[in-house]
């Protein structure tokens, strides 16, 4: 190490045209060190990717508690219900009552064959629907949607955008169209 320090004051020596310097390069490799080690710690523990706060909340442009109410300490509102999960049957169900009510069902379906979409409404009437299908097969997404019109009520099929995934995400939203009158509606996402 004496060595090493001795060529390093010569080399300083030789660049300086043989002058004198109080500069001792020994002190140079702690302070090197303890700058380096401030930098990770501030790398690691201040900035980074913020994964684990993105995994979470659910959404990387949110701080703690902004998309979710019940996360914010002291709050009483219970959690939101999470998605569903199946290989078959019905997925999610979901009502609104209401004028012009909007009713929207999701849920993930695993290997999925087929899937259609169930509506009704009371009193009986012609609804606007949309649905949504985002799948995945060997780590490669394809999203199918599409939107249409039917008289109450109604079973549609909807076209699964890749053959053979491994997991879709089903979306499926129905309103009423009359604004006359306070009307039901209920919407349907079936697997298989």
């Amino acid at each position: 190490m004496k060595k090493v320090a001795r060529k390093i004051t010569t080399s300083f020596k030789d660049l300086a045209g043989k002058v004198k310097t109080s500069f001792k390069p020994l002190y140079l490799i702690p302070l090197v060190l303890v700058l380096g080690l401030f930098a990770v710690f501030v790398i690691v523990f201040v900035g980074g990717n913020g994964d684990d706060d993105a995994q979470r909340a659910g959404d990387p442009t949110l701080g703690f508690g902004e998309g979710d109410p019940s996360q914010l300490p002291g709050s009483r509102r219970p959690p939101p219900k999470q998605a569903p999960r199946v290989r078959t049957g019905l997925l999610n169900e979901a009502r609104a009552e209401g004028v012009l009510a909007v009713a929207q069902a999701r849920g993930t379906i695993v290997s999925p064959a087929r899937v259609r979409i169930r509506i009704s409404a009371a009193p009986k009437q012609t609804v606007r629907v949309n649905w949504q299908l985002g799948c995945y097969k060997d780590r490669k997404a394809r999203i199918g949607r599409g939107e249409y019109r039917a008289r109450t009520p109604d079973v549609r099929e909807v076209r699964v955008p890749v053959s053979g995934a491994e997991t879709c995400i089903a979306t499926a939203g129905a309103h009423l169209s009359r604004s006359d009158r306070s009307g039901r509606i209920k919407v349907a996402v079936i697997a298989g």
